[in-house]
């Protein structure tokens, strides 16, 4: 599901319903404020920031519901201005780098709550934890809560961050798959149109398909470039496509060479019936 920030009545009674819908990796509720817990929103934020956005709703209440936390109403006496400047200063001082944030005071059927919507981060995002400013930690969201990342995850994460670029623009283009146009064009089929579509849970490889019959799972280290143009989102890739009626596959597979190989066969054995054909005459 792509990340939509809070900002209306409307978007809240369009996704959060009281007593059914659960936290999410795209939201937390947060039943109070405290600036004396700065640290603790601090991980909230930096975790939606390094994982696909999201939104802390302060002054929803929340219930258990088995293994879940269900939003279960509002709580009066809610103090926006300390939670804009808390969030402005103390919070963001101990974020690095810094993130994309907003403080939305929203009105749901006379209920006061504010949205703190984080959009996702190009970038890992650390909080320093420590008064030195010397040590960060690294959290990321889940449907289950906030994890800190390992020295393995952090060190990927830091080296990804290109694919990262492209995976965040392919979910914001091409919510629900479309229509793509591939550069440099594929070999064997100039004309085909194109369709891509990002595989739900998985962030480092999407799925192209050609005339909606053919496919391949790309991996996005195989994507320089994303943009919107040309009607459409155009798509630069460092490795070539083969096409044929029968598969997709990249230019110096070993499909693609078994494939030119037998082609080649097969026109030399043409060759030679031919020939053979013509000296019979």
């Amino acid at each position: 599901m792509l990340y939509t920030p809070f900002k209306t009545a409307q978007d809240f009674e369009s996704l959060i319903h009281l007593g059914e819908t659960s936290e999410s990796i795209h939201w937390d509720y947060k039943q109070s404020f405290s600036p004396k817990k700065s640290e603790d929103f601090a991980i909230d934020l930096a975790a939606f920031a390094n994982t696909f956005g999201g939104t802390l709703l302060i002054g929803v209440a929340e219930k258990s519901d088995g293994a879940k936390k269900v939003a279960s109403g509002f709580v009066p006496s809610i103090n926006v201005e300390e939670i804009r400047k808390t969030v402005h200063t103390h919070i963001c001082e101990i974020i690095s780098p810094k993130i994309d944030v907003q403080v939305v005071p929203i009105d749901v059927s006379g209920n006061l709550i504010v949205a703190i919507n984080v959009e996702p981060s190009i970038n890992l995002v650390g909080v320093c934890l420590d008064k030195d400013r010397r040590s960060f930690n690294f959290p990321y969201r889940t449907e289950f809560g906030n994890q800190f990342m390992t020295f393995e995850e952090v060190e990927k994460r830091m080296m990804d961050s290109k694919s990262r670029l492209v995976y965040l623009k392919l979910q914001k283009y091409l919510p629900s798959g479309g229509k793509v146009y591939i550069y440099p064009y594929p070999i064997g089929n100039y004309q085909a149109v194109w369709y891509a579509e990002c595989i739900p849970g998985e962030e480092n490889e999407i799925k192209l398909s050609r005339s909606n019959y053919t496919s391949i799972i790309v991996p996005l280290t195989y994507i320089d470039e994303v943009w919107k143009g040309n009607g459409g989102v155009c798509m630069k890739m460092n490795t070539r496509l083969y096409c044929t009626p029968n598969f997709i596959d990249f230019e110096n597979s070993e499909k693609v060479a078994i494939y030119e190989a037998n082609l080649r066969n097969a026109i030399e054995a043409q060759k030679f019936f031919n020939e053979a054909r013509n000296r019979n005459k």
